[in-house]
């Protein structure tokens, strides 16, 4: 062989190998990234995308984009995505069609039954029961609510049922003026629907059920602020288990999401799509919530 050649060739790159582009589609706004409970999904999805070979995109939509995908897709050359919002949920998606940009789809909780996605999730009715039945196993009785926007959550509206069924069924009538729906899923809402509450009710509730920790981190800011104790006067008690909620003074008791794990889970299943194709059947893994039993109730 010609030794300038053969000097040529061990120069050559290597062949490049072709890699995944996967996107983690998302509302573009801030309050995605002031919730914990996005920040925990979103640090197992870095965990599990840093030990694959794929591309991962962060991918911020406008609400006047309407959530159109083919677009999306082809504008971020996107094979798969994992979509990462509470502004368009799993219902809303499973009406959608990709047409000839067709790419497997992983979304996160809001399932409801007979859902045509591939979706990673807790079950909304079981965790609100799960809730429950710790209230009025601790003789709470008169247990009022700080509920999100629901019109935004399937999980919401699930959550809100349950707690209204079971008090029904325990024979408590719910107050009115023990129920609370927030404008957002934050702290700050939490405290001034709780605070509103304080100065309005002609009682207060026994019990409080927020829709998340966020919520009930400000309705505790809130019954401190007007001395009233907790959980000697009100209990209070929270969803997601985000780190948060064991700082706050006193520690909050909670039902805990294993929200890191799901957001691990939707890389390997997006993974898992793109290297096997979609199944016949879509695929749906369901993870359970659990008491995490602290001071606050």
């Amino acid at each position: 062989m010609d030794e300038k050649l053969k000097t040529a060739n061990t120069h050559l790159d290597p062949p490049k190998i072709k890699t995944s582009t996967l996107g983690v589609l998302t509302a573009f706004t801030p309050e995605i990234f002031r919730s914990e409970y996005y920040r925990l999904i979103l640090s197992g999805i870095t965990a599990a995308a840093a030990c694959i070979s794929s591309e991962m995109r962060l991918a911020l939509i406008r609400d006047e984009e309407k959530w159109n995908l083919e677009r999306i897709v082809s504008r971020h050359s996107l094979d798969g995505a994992l979509i990462l919002t509470w502004r368009i949920h799993a219902p809303d998606l499973s009406e959608m069609r990709l047409g000839e940009k067709a790419i497997p789809l992983v979304v996160i909780n809001d399932f409801i039954p007979g859902l045509k996605m591939n979706i990673v999730y807790t079950d909304a009715a079981s965790g609100a029961k799960l809730a429950m039945r710790y209230l009025f196993n601790r003789g709470y009785r008169r247990v009022g609510m700080i509920q999100a926007p629901s019109e935004d959550s399937v999980d919401a509206r699930e959550r809100e049922r349950v707690f209204r069924e079971m008090l029904t069924e325990e024979g408590n009538e719910l107050d009115p003026d023990h129920f609370k729906k927030c404008d957002y899923f934050f702290e700050e809402d939490g405290y001034l629907k709780t605070m509103e509450m304080i100065q309005t009710a002609r009682t207060l509730p026994r019990a409080l059920l927020c829709f998340n920790d966020d919520l009930a981190v400000g309705a505790i800011r809130a019954l401190r602020d007007e001395k009233i104790l907790v959980p000697q006067e009100v209990a209070v008690m929270g969803f997601d288990g985000t780190e948060r909620g064991s700082f706050v003074n006193p520690p909050l008791t909670t039902i805990s999401q294993p929200l890191e794990q799901m957001g691990r889970e939707m890389v390997r299943m997006l993974s898992s799509l793109l290297e096997k194709g979609q199944p016949s059947a879509p695929l749906q893994v369901r993870f359970d919530s659990q008491l995490v039993i602290r001071q606050s109730a």
